[in-house]
């Protein structure tokens, strides 16, 4: 018998290219119905349930009716008062600290110096004062070190009240804080007020004004981060920008660091501000 042979043109060991590419579309159909598209279906379902949602919400506003959830609303209406309290506390502490620097001659006595002339009187009263008290304490001071306005023979004009006055609080604060004998300050070079030596930027203009001012003393190093700590817990507002020993800025370090050695007088150079609420 014959034997007959059947030739098959472009067998499957000739065509792996086509048998490839068909088990990759039959991978990617499996791993379609496997995860993708259970998460399509899941993911319509969602928006279906939203939409219907937003439906009967519809319907319900144009019946003239609102879903209000009771409990929500007092939850909310507690957490608004307890907001309100703590804004009411935070207002009171801005002005206790604002009345420091705002208040004029006689405010804590029978009322605030109306009479431009009385002010003057009053002003070069407390003036001396202050220089007798720093005298007493043993500070030396140099002549012209203290900021305070000569008025002569001129009456200050309300404005010009208001900027001395501060100004004078300020100074006051500032002696009274130097005068304290565990700071052991043993010269006061001076106190000012010009802006040409040092006037930094205002942050925060529409809540409060600034009034920059430079001290200029000499003390022991161990002592002037106990200066530092009495101006920031002072009942005026004070920030320091930045303090400069020996011509170096912000160098307070041990002997062993390379630094200034704690126990040496230095002269000392602080740049700080007063901060003017708008209360």
């Amino acid at each position: 018998m014959q034997q007959i042979k059947i030739n098959i043109p472009g067998g499957i060991k000739e065509n792996k290219f086509w048998v490839v590419l068909g088990g990759a579309i039959v991978f990617m159909i499996i791993i379609y119905l496997l995860f993708v598209n259970p998460y399509r279906t899941g993911y319509s379902k969602k928006v279906e349930e939203i939409e219907g949602v937003l439906a009967q919400l519809e319907v319900h506003k144009r019946k003239g009716l609102e879903i209000i959830n009771e409990k929500w609303i007092e939850a909310e209406k507690a957490k608004l008062k307890v907001i309100e309290k703590e804004q009411l506390k935070y207002k009171e502490l801005l002005k206790e600290r604002d009345y420091h620097i705002e208040k004029i001659f006689g405010a804590e006595e029978e009322g605030e110096i109306e009479d431009e002339a009385l002010w003057k009187n009053t002003y070069v009263q407390r003036v001396n004062m202050l220089l007798d008290s720093l005298v007493r304490s043993n500070i030396s001071a140099s002549e012209g070190a203290l900021p305070f306005k000569v008025w002569g023979d001129e009456i200050p004009a309300r404005d010009k009240i208001a900027e001395e006055q501060k100004k004078f609080w300020i100074t006051e604060e500032l002696l009274n804080i130097m005068q304290k004998r565990k700071l052991r300050i043993n010269n006061l070079e001076s106190i000012s007020f010009s802006q040409e030596e040092f006037s930094p930027s205002n942050m925060h203009p529409e809540l409060y004004d600034i009034i920059p001012f430079t001290i200029k003393l000499t003390m022991n190093t161990e002592n002037i981060l106990f200066l530092i700590d009495e101006l920031l817990k002072s009942k005026i507002c004070f920030e320091v920008e930045a303090f400069n020993i020996n011509g170096r800025l912000d160098k307070l370090r041990s002997a062993k660091s390379g630094g200034i050695p704690y126990g040496t007088r230095v002269n000392v150079i602080i740049n700080a501000y007063a901060v003017d609420f708008k209360t």
